[in-house]
């Protein structure tokens, strides 16, 4: 089921995506703008079909490359972050290879750079992303400040403020990377098996005991409310599995064995 997500606020999330390559994003983004704007604005991309994408390919395009590459890029990102109901990308007609490997598979063809994300965690992404960015100004001047003293043999507030830079600019880098490899995979992709975004009830085979969390990105680990990282032990543990299946998990105490009861979502 794809997300209830407005034509225009794709179009944000897909331009967002494109912050690290501005050069393509000015490439990109108009022709992409043109194709939300036949489109309409507040239609919602789980109603946008087949017959849609080919209608505007037919009158609105020359059928070019550089007219149709842009809408590639735009439906194949829509897909699988499950902004549409299906992969939109075959409707272009580019040819049986055309996909890509998108929408559901996109992982594969992200050649294992993927970073599964729920769909709240994505705009926490992008959120971050954007208050990050909004730290340049207060480090620019920081820099102008330290610099300020000629003296940079032993101008300890400018090397401070050179090392807040670099990490600030190795957060924004690494955000923008997990946008573009960002991959939502909804639950109808996973099968019945444990992947970001499942409720997840195991059975302590040792101590009989129950426990319930939700398994989530990095980015969105909250363990109060039983959000635990898919790169944790227990994370790894269960990543992929089924009701019934047994996992060991390894833990600080030694290696612990579960069943899995119950997968939702």
């Amino acid at each position: 089921m794809a997300e209830r997500i407005t034509a225009i606020e794709a179009l944000d999330h897909f331009e967002n995506s494109l912050a690290a390559e501005p050069e393509k994003a000015r490439e990109e983004v108009p022709a992409v703008a043109r194709f939300v704007a036949f489109l309409g604005n507040d239609r919602a991309m789980a109603d946008v079909g087949t017959a849609d994408v080919s209608r505007y390919v037919r009158e609105h395009t020359d059928g070019s490359l550089e007219h149709i590459e842009p809408l590639r890029a735009f439906l194949a990102y829509a897909s699988r972050l499950a902004f549409t109901d299906e992969n939109l990308v075959p409707a272009l007609q580019l040819g049986p290879n055309a996909g890509g490997g998108r929408g559901r598979n996109a992982a594969t063809e992200l050649g294992g750079n993927a970073y599964h994300v729920t769909f709240d965690g994505l705009k926490r992404l992008e959120q971050q992303l954007e208050e990050e960015k909004a730290r340049r100004p207060e480090i620019a001047q920081k820099l102008r400040e330290a610099m300020a003293d000629k003296d940079f043999r032993e101008n300890a507030p400018l090397d401070a403020a050179r090392d807040e830079q670099a990490h600030l600019e190795a957060r924004i880098r690494d955000l923008e990377t997990r946008l573009r490899n960002a991959v939502i995979i909804d639950e109808e992709s996973k099968g019945g098996r444990a992947n970001v975004g499942s409720v997840v009830r195991l059975l302590n085979l040792k101590t009989d005991r129950e426990q319930s969390f939700t398994l989530v990105s990095p980015t969105e680990v909250d363990p109060a409310n039983g959000k635990i990282s898919v790169a944790s032990p227990m994370g790894i543990a269960v990543m992929n599995h089924a009701v019934g299946d047994e996992v060991l998990v390894n833990a600080p105490s030694g290696p612990v064995t579960f069943r899995v009861l119950d997968v939702q979502g």
